[in-house]
């Protein structure tokens, strides 16, 4: 689950190669580098879920609320277990909520880099904070890091169904452009990659096939596929960097 710190500098090497000039694959791009964004597509179990519901724990003194963490809270998991599985369930079938509870994924930087913030618990739950804090230190802006998290107990192809995730990377995507002025990298960790490739597919449908690689061309940069599997068996319209 982890992004790790040896991890976290190939990867902030890589954003670094490319703000500077160059990407690691030593292609080459025309524009200003200090213009170009980078965009985190999470991994499994890498994103926090919120509660959606208010859900009372009768043999626990603790309930759940809108807006508390479920993704990850050690401390209900612990003594509110059975609330905790409700908020956390999806029906197999057709991944609707539990009647009781339902969660959802939380937004922005902060919902990838701890899952379960805390003293102890910080620490062994810590995801992209490595690399964020890496990416400061490197004097990276921040509008120029942005998390898209989803929820990863969803089918990659339900994402849309529900949440009209494909369209919010879409227009993370343009909106990074409009703020920045130069093209993305996109960084896809373990799930991430698959949900990014069900986007490209979408993405196709979704333009007309005559602007789609002009779109790509135009919003993204380099992709850095973070422990992908199966990176050889989906051919992909653009740079492919794996990390």
């Amino acid at each position: 689950m982890r992004v790790n710190q040896h991890l976290a500098i190939l990867i902030a090497v890589g954003i670094l190669g490319a703000l500077c000039g160059r990407t690691v694959s030593g292609g080459e791009f025309t524009g200003d580098y200090s213009k170009l964004s980078g965009v985190i597509i999470p991994g499994f179990a890498s994103t926090q879920l919120r509660a959606w519901s208010i859900l009372d724990c009768p043999y626990s003194p603790l309930d759940f609320n809108p807006l508390d963490l479920v993704w990850l809270d050690t401390t209900k998991l612990l003594s509110a277990v059975n609330c905790w599985l409700k908020c956390m369930f999806l029906d197999p079938y057709n991944q609707t909520d539990h009647p009781e509870c339902k969660s959802r994924p939380d937004s922005g930087l902060s919902a990838i880099t701890e899952l379960d913030p805390g003293y102890i618990t910080g620490p062994l739950s810590s995801v992209w904070k490595e690399w964020i804090k890496w990416c400061i230190e490197f004097g990276i802006e921040a509008n120029a890091i942005i998390a898209v998290p989803y929820d990863w107990r969803l089918p990659p192809s339900m994402l849309e169904e529900r949440d009209l995730y494909f369209h919010k990377l879409k227009l993370t995507l343009e909106t990074a452009l409009k703020l920045r002025g130069g093209p993305s990298l996109v960084f896809g960790h373990s799930l991430g990659n698959l949900v990014f490739r069900y986007f490209l597919e979408w993405l196709k449908l979704e333009i007309a096939p005559k602007h789609y690689h002009e779109w790509l061309d135009k919003h993204i940069h380099a992709y850095f596929a973070v422990g992908m599997i199966y990176l050889h068996c989906y051919t992909f319209p653009f740079k492919v960097l794996p990390a």
